[in-house]
């Protein structure tokens, strides 16, 4: 006798046969499909938020810096170079500056941290373990770097260093253009770097995303040589940066996965 697939004869009624699977109807498969896409928004205009709150930490260790210490070091640093180098590394690559390595380290420096918050957002909709891992990462070491600068603020090379300038940066030119205003930098966030420190938080989630490590590692080095070509940075500050990263990697990681997930 003839029965409609699914459906298994009671004795006075006809029910679904739970060992054949039944066909989600078009309206409740759109409404599962519009929650994930609203929760993911959500996700996405919050995880804004930590870049909101370690700015404000930047521009309260300005004022910060100087009640509790009073002065801005540097001169260790630059001790630093000049014994092993023989002469301040900026000094060093001012002599070697061109017209096309200004315009790409100027680029490279200028992007941060643009690149790092849309990658951020990707991750979100890619992968929102690794998302929450960044943004962990993110975290620790803004919170360190944070008080590192207000309990022992230093100069960067281009204020420290009679004689050594930031080259011109059109990109930034561009930006203060479009804005009105001279964008102020921070004259006491020498060390760690957090354009290093960001740039090597990217790379290890990038190569957790997508299995490669060489772009990531690239940039890194870009990023690091953009750091002392401009004068913005000393080469202990790009180490200190690597290595907050790495760690803030380490730290983040463990508490955004699963334990379930493999390392």
């Amino acid at each position: 006798m003839w029965r409609p697939v699914g459906l298994v004869e009671g004795a006075n009624s006809v029910r679904e046969d739970p060992g054949v699977a039944q066909p989600v109807s078009t309206g409740l498969r759109l409404e599962r499909v519009a929650r994930r896409q609203a929760g993911t928004a959500v996700l996405a205009a919050t995880s804004i938020v930590p870049f909101l709150v370690a700015y404000i930490g930047y521009e309260l260790a300005r004022s910060a810096a100087l009640a509790l210490r009073g002065v801005i070091a540097y001169e260790p640093l630059v001790s630093i170079e000049r014994r092993f180098l023989g002469e301040p590394l900026a000094v060093i690559l001012s002599v070697y500056r061109n017209k096309l390595l200004d315009i790409v380290t100027g680029i490279v420096y200028a992007v941060h941290p643009i690149y790092f918050l849309l990658f951020s957002l990707y991750l979100i909709y890619r992968d929102i373990i690794l998302s929450r891992g960044l943004l962990a990462s993110f975290a620790t070491a803004s919170t360190v770097a944070i008080l590192v600068y207000a309990l022992y603020p230093t100069a960067p090379p281009w204020i420290a260093i009679p004689g050594v300038s930031r080259p011109p940066n059109l990109l930034l030119e561009l930006v203060e253009s479009i804005l009105g205003s001279r964008v102020d930098p921070n004259p006491f966030a020498a060390i760690p770097s957090m354009h290093v420190c960001m740039a090597t938080i990217f790379a290890y989630y990038y190569w957790r995303v997508s299995g490669r490590m060489a772009p990531g590692a690239a940039w890194v080095i870009l990023m690091a040589f953009s750091t002392l070509y401009t004068a913005n940075h000393y080469l202990v500050d790009v180490v200190a940066g690597s290595m907050l990263g790495l760690v803030s990697c380490s730290v983040g990681w463990r508490l955004a996965k699963p334990s379930s997930r493999p390392d």
